[in-house]
């Protein structure tokens, strides 16, 4: 009886280890605290800004991606074409299997409603680079937020078709909001979450086998060739990265109450 209580505990035990494990494994996402800025490169076009704020709507170590005139297209010289619009930073993962990248985005009660000529056009992302087995990369799975053209909303990226999906998830505003996108390595496929909600899912290569880099930006709309508009459209996406103590909580607990359990049974035999 007691070699039998102490074996179930055993085996109660590893399966919380595994599923904890598994779920920690998942979350590829790098601490922003640990690795900002030093740890990140430029992608595209350097921002204004690429640093860590603390006391941010109730947080610390709060990545801030600012945006102002100063990299504007007729401030980049050769790199005025629109591709240098987008700008930010990445990190190399280099990451084999299924992985999750997860980041909550603070989105301010401004950023609603973006009306023709009022400079309130925003728009930041959160990318993932899958990679094959060489380490090239393939597809770029994207979850972020925009308010161009429009109503605010997040959105993810078809790695097919090559264009945005709106989600009809709500946006909380002068709130944080978690985006997370997903890589499945079995059914080669991305899942977009935001708010811990399904939002949308999009079938990726059969040649990806992880994630090469991960990559956080956000959109300079001040665009002299016309693509936008001209003026002023400075802005500051705040990012922070999603503590992930559940899994390590219920592991914990877990493991408590087995122990609990057995030595209940022990006492009793």
């Amino acid at each position: 009886m007691k070699t039998h209580s102490i074996r179930s505990a055993i085996i109660a035990s590893s399966l919380l280890m595994g599923v904890a494990s598994a779920a920690v494994a998942q979350n590829v996402t790098p601490s922003f605290g640990a690795t900002v800025p030093g740890s990140w490169s430029t992608d595209r076009y350097e921002p204004t800004t690429f640093a860590l704020t603390n006391n941010t709507h109730g947080r610390n170590d709060v990545l801030n991606i600012g945006i102002t005139s100063a990299t504007n297209a007729a401030n980049r010289g050769a790199q005025s074409v629109t591709f240098y619009n987008t700008q930010g930073r990445q990190i190399a993962l280099n990451l084999t299997g299924s992985y999750s990248l997860k980041a909550d985005l603070w989105v301010g009660s401004a950023w609603g409603i973006n009306a023709a000529g009022s400079n309130n056009s925003r728009r930041t992302d959160m990318w993932g680079v899958s990679a094959d087995g060489s380490n090239n990369a393939h597809d770029y799975p994207i979850i972020g937020f925009t308010n161009q053209d429009g109503i605010g909303r997040f959105r993810g990226y078809d790695v097919n078709s090559g264009a945005w999906n709106n989600f009809t998830n709500p946006v909380n505003y002068d709130a944080w909001n978690s985006l997370e996108l997903n890589w499945n390595s079995v059914s080669k496929s991305y899942t977009y979450l935001v708010n811990n909600v399904f939002a949308g899912s999009v079938q990726g290569d059969n040649v990806s086998v992880g994630v090469k880099a991960m990559i956080m930006q956000a959109y300079n709309f001040n665009d002299p060739a016309g693509q936008f508009f001209t003026g002023s459209t400075n802005y500051t996406a705040e990012w922070s990265t999603v503590p992930e103590p559940s899994s390590i909580l219920l592991l914990a607990t877990g493991l408590i109450s087995i122990a609990g359990v057995a030595a209940r049974r022990r006492k009793n035999v």
